[in-house]
């Protein structure tokens, strides 16, 4: 037999055990972003699912998700009661032109060019007047390159900057680009789709 604090501290272990745990950044995009009942969205990065889960349960969407890398598909489906989450190659969204309100992009790793290709796809896969949040660790200028000569990385190799992602945006054909800052390395940005494509 329990007492009511052992039932009471068992259902708050539970609880605590069974929300998503996501960083800062996957916090702040959930917050800057605008969302109606039934909405169809897109996770593009999946990784651990727990922005999908927390849409799911959360906000009444109907979520669907992509990710290059087959083990964090699996982890996804594992977790998620309904939703579609495939496997594809970074920068190819396998669903047809126009099926989403939302699209999320959190990329991990990549460069300009990589990017470019996502933002081509996220905007192909938008519904006219969807809404694309994008969000990037990305550090100013200045630590960037402090950190490329300690790790000895490349330029190349990293994301782009804020400022550069967000030219790369308005490239894309994406309207009323607004952007944020997230702590020290992170950053979001939002761009519409126009209602109607010229």
């Amino acid at each position: 037999m329990t007492t009511r604090v052992q039932e009471n501290r068992r259902l708050k272990n539970t609880l605590t055990t069974r929300q998503p745990h996501m960083g800062m950044l996957e916090k702040s995009m959930l917050r800057s972003a605008v969302f109606d009942p039934g909405d169809k969205v897109l996770d593009a990065n999946v990784c651990s699912g727990q922005v999908s889960e927390y849409l799911l349960e959360h906000m009444d969407c109907r979520v669907c998700g992509v990710s290059d890398r087959m083990e964090e598909v699996r982890r996804t489906r594992a977790r998620m009661y309904s939703g579609d989450f495939v496997y594809a190659p970074s920068g190819d969204i396998p669903w047809q032109d126009q099926t989403f309100d939302t699209v999320l992009l959190h990329p991990a790793e990549g460069n300009i060019d990589s990017l470019r290709l996502q933002l081509q796809e996220c905007r192909r896969v938008l519904k006219p007047g969807g809404q694309l949040v994008l969000g990037l660790k990305s550090m100013p200028t200045m630590l960037r390159r402090v950190s490329s000569f300690v790790f000895e990385t490349l330029p190349e190799d990293e994301l782009p900057s804020c400022g550069e992602a967000e030219k790369l945006l308005l490239q894309c054909g994406f309207e009323y680009v607004s952007k944020a800052t997230v702590g020290l390395a992170g950053s979001i940005l939002i761009g519409w789709r126009a209602k109607e494509d010229n």
